[in-house]
């Protein structure tokens, strides 16, 4: 071993012992004050003293620590990190013991811990007092649950963050046991307790760019570019797969049970998730679904649902990626005394978009095939994507006849919503609703799409996309659209559309 291999071997040992330090100084320091992190049931404070002088005493230490040792002190890596293990489930049970933890936990979230530590969820969550959190508004409904965002402000960092907060009954502990199977669990990080009406919340990363219909929906378009739009379907298409490996349906895929988070994306709200075998009887059983028009695949109203329905639903996403056609309310569809015909046609119709290249209108009609065992699954659709996206040019910009496309969809969708609302009042966008399987609308008719009848053959859809997407490049290179998304801007703002 060399001097230099040496050095680096010092420089390892060395920070290394800087971190057990540190690590040290921090559980001594939460001991002391057990009630700034929402621990005073597991200690009793003595001589807490003035907490923010200490901790910063505490931080002027630990960077006297690296610059004595000749070391860079990284206040992400070399602080707030070591702070959120240190508070994660997993350190305190190892350290305190994982019964005298739950024991300690508010009564509301008991369960809830108990669940994290059995599905392996412990290194990554933590318990957030609700003295943290700040400004709080309503944003929305996710399923039955009400949704918030706020402001985090851990005592340990100068700048507060970002969060979402979730208010969830049991159906919890069957979001943290898909999340464990199948995903590592980036968006949901720990569990707190509303002090005022005693609700248990998720804790949970605020997305940067909302869900992925706020992105769909946004004008000027940001995205219209095939490379960019499947490197989206294959993000999602990894996200089913997981899912499905770990033999479980998500049973509710819409755009807005996807989270766009640093320029990624990832699949939300497992509350209704099911294994896959279980996944037809509980339907029928239950004769009722969960889910959003016309995201609800054809084979649901008879009871019957498969890992090919979420692949329907995926399906819809794909296709809405190109026409950017936002679904409204279901209530267009149930009302059956409307006087202005054709409008549901209108704002349903799934319809092949010109301009776009064979290969792509193939992929979402194979994906929407009338028969479950017609369509691909998870795992070749990320095979063949895999494939498709990296094939594909740093940009292909979609052609002018799929930009024309989206314009005169919007305004024809636009058009009719106001004569709509002027018979029936505001129209909302679409939701999730609990249907009985008798009363669940039938969108099939509105799916006006050449599907093949056939099993899906990845083998032979690799051969046949590669040609095919070889010609589309070129011919793309030659016909590369000129309309900007500021054209189309100006456009629907010309046509009224920006209401």
């Amino acid at each position: 071993m060399n001097d230099q291999e040496l050095d680096i071997l010092y420089t390892q040992q060395l920070n290394e012992e800087l971190v057990l330090q540190t690590r040290r100084k921090i559980n001594q320091f939460i001991e002391t004050h057990p009630q700034s992190f929402g621990l005073d049931a597991l200690f009793t404070a003595s001589n807490p003293g003035n907490m923010p002088e200490e901790l910063a005493k505490l931080y002027q230490e630990v960077c006297a620590y690296y610059n004595n040792n000749v070391l860079q002190f990284d206040h992400v890596w070399s602080w707030s990190f070591i702070w959120r293990q240190q508070l994660a489930y997993k350190n305190l049970a190892e350290n305190y013991g994982l019964e005298q933890i739950v024991n300690a936990t508010h009564v509301r979230a008991k369960k809830a811990v108990k669940q994290i530590y059995v599905e392996g969820l412990d290194q990554y969550m933590q318990w957030f007092p609700w003295t943290w959190f700040s400004s709080m508004q309503f944003i929305g409904a996710g399923g039955f649950s009400a949704v918030y965002a706020a402001l985090m402000s851990p005592p340990y960092d100068v700048e507060p963050v970002k969060v979402s907060l979730k208010v969830v009954d049991d159906k919890i502990l069957n979001e943290i046991s898909v999340q464990s199977k199948a995903f590592l669990p980036l968006l949901f990080q720990g569990l707190t307790v509303c002090e005022s009406t005693g609700d248990l919340m998720m804790v949970m990363k605020m997305s940067n760019d909302g869900n992925l219909e706020d992105h769909m929906q946004q004008l000027p378009l940001g995205d219209l570019d095939l490379k960019t739009i499947t490197g989206t379907i294959l993000r999602l298409s990894v996200n089913l797969a997981d899912l499905h490996k770990a033999g479980l349906c998500h049973r509710n895929v819409h755009p807005r049970n996807i989270m766009c988070t640093d320029s990624d994306y990832f699949l939300v709200d497992y509350r209704f998730s099911t294994p896959s075998k279980e996944s037809s009887s509980v339907t029928a059983l239950t004769k009722a679904v969960y889910g959003r028009l016309p995201y609800i695949a054809p084979e649901i109203k008879r009871g019957v649902y498969t890992e090919k329905s979420d692949i329907y639903s995926l399906g819809i996403i794909i296709w809405q990626l190109v026409s950017k056609v936002i679904f409204p309310s279901p209530d267009v569809l149930l009302d059956a005394h409307s006087t202005h015909g054709g409008f549901a046609e209108n704002a349903y119709r799934i319809e092949p978009v010109p301009g776009l290249p064979d290969w792509y209108q193939k992929l979402y009609v194979s994906c929407l095939e009338p028969k479950p065992e017609n369509r691909p699954t998870a795992a070749e659709l990320c095979e063949l994507l895999q494939i498709i996206h990296g094939n594909l040019e740093l940009s292909v910009p979609l052609a002018r006849e799929v930009t024309e496309y989206i314009v005169a969809r919007r305004a024809e969708v636009a058009d009719h919503l106001r004569t709509y609302s002027k018979i029936k009042g505001i129209v909302s966008a679409s939701t999730t609703r609990l249907y009985t399987l008798t009363n669940v609308p039938s969108t099939e008719h509105y799916v006006m799409l050449p599907f093949s009848n056939n099993p899906f053959n990845v083998s032979e859809w690799q051969q046949y996309q590669i040609v095919q997407q070889q010609h589309q490049n070129a011919l793309l290179q030659q016909t590369q659209s000129t309309i900007t998304p500021s054209d189309i801007f100006a456009s629907l703002e010309a046509a009224h559309l920006l209401v």
